[in-house]
């Protein structure tokens, strides 16, 4: 069974860093972090996953690209990455 909540870090473009998690849901990755930080991405906006030296990077239709690192047990970035790839 995948998980579907990962503690991370993420960033939008050059944009700041929020810690918090992430949560696949049936239609959306959800993030949620420090402050009042929320971010919902449609699963169906994203257009390519790329892991590359320990970071995650989500294009997406139209929008800047997200960067994302694990605040999590290592492999979490590589089953992520498959998670959002399927």
């Amino acid at each position: 069974m995948r998980r579907s909540s990962y503690a991370i870090w993420w960033n939008e473009g050059n944009g700041p860093k929020h810690v918090g998690k992430l949560e696949l849901v049936p239609l959306h990755a959800h993030f949620s972090g420090n402050g009042s930080r929320r971010l919902a991405v449609p699963l169906a906006e994203i257009t390519a996953v790329e892991y590359h030296r320990g970071e995650v990077r989500i294009d997406r239709r139209g929008m800047t690209p997200l960067r994302i690192g694990s605040l999590d047990a290592p492999g979490t970035l590589l089953e992520l990455a498959h998670s959002l790839n399927s």
